[in-house]
């Protein structure tokens, strides 16, 4: 029973974790496009620094 609580609560800081890094990638990703490949990016990475900062919640 231990064992399925640890396996849920590692599933679940890995996927808060791995939605804010792919956030920030495709951010960076996009930051060489068109203006508005740059403005998507910038609004990516304000949602990422939100995540960070505990504003947001993964859902």
């Amino acid at each position: 029973m231990i064992w399925v609580i640890i396996a849920v609560l590692v599933l679940g800081i890995s996927a808060y974790f791995g939605n804010e890094y792919r956030l920030d990638r495709k951010a960076h990703k996009l930051n060489s496009g068109s203006e508005e490949d740059r403005r998507l990016a910038s609004e990516l990475q304000d949602i990422a620094r939100k995540i960070d900062e505990g504003k947001y919640l993964y859902r």
